[in-house]
């Protein structure tokens, strides 16, 4: 009986480029390995069991007052179906509420309440904590060549 090809027959040159290719030491795997420690460590002692994004859309709100929507989801790099649902939970959860835009009158904005601005301002100190725990192994120079990095891949 024949043997079947492979679909995609392995050249030289892409064999070694294979053998050559070292997963540990690429950056996007160790992205994903850091953020899933990181969200370990987060989820273990995260208040009020906030998910990383109700805790973004929280310390974002509480860090620029007042705004819509889409200029908060935009803010925190979320696309629109994310921040909806984000914002609906936080809302049915009584953390968040609609509100009329302090730069224009004719929009409605989005705002902390009073129990969502407690929350919000514990869960900075939270965070404070868990990012701690997480960047441990690195010195205060490298924690910030680290988030400048971070920035410059985000912002490109």
């Amino acid at each position: 009986m024949p043997q079947a090809k492979p679909s995609h027959p392995a050249t030289k040159k892409s064999k070694e480029t294979a053998t050559s290719y070292s997963l540990d030491d690429q950056p996007g795997f160790l992205l994903r390995v850091a953020l899933r420690t990181h969200t370990t460590i987060f989820t273990s002692k995260m208040i009020e069991n906030l998910t990383p994004p109700q805790f973004s859309t929280l310390a974002k709100l509480r860090e620029v007052g007042p705004c819509s929507q889409n200029y908060l989801g935009r803010l925190i790099h979320y696309d629109s179906a994310t921040i909806t649902g984000v914002i609906h939970r936080l809302r049915t959860h009584g953390l968040i509420k609609s509100c009329e835009d302090p730069l224009d009158s004719r929009r409605v904005a989005i705002d902390l309440t009073d129990e969502g601005r407690r929350i919000a301002d514990e869960a900075i100190v939270t965070i404070r904590e868990i990012s701690k725990e997480t960047f441990s192994p690195l010195s205060a120079a490298e924690h910030d060549t680290l988030t400048d990095l971070l920035k410059k891949v985000i912002l490109r």
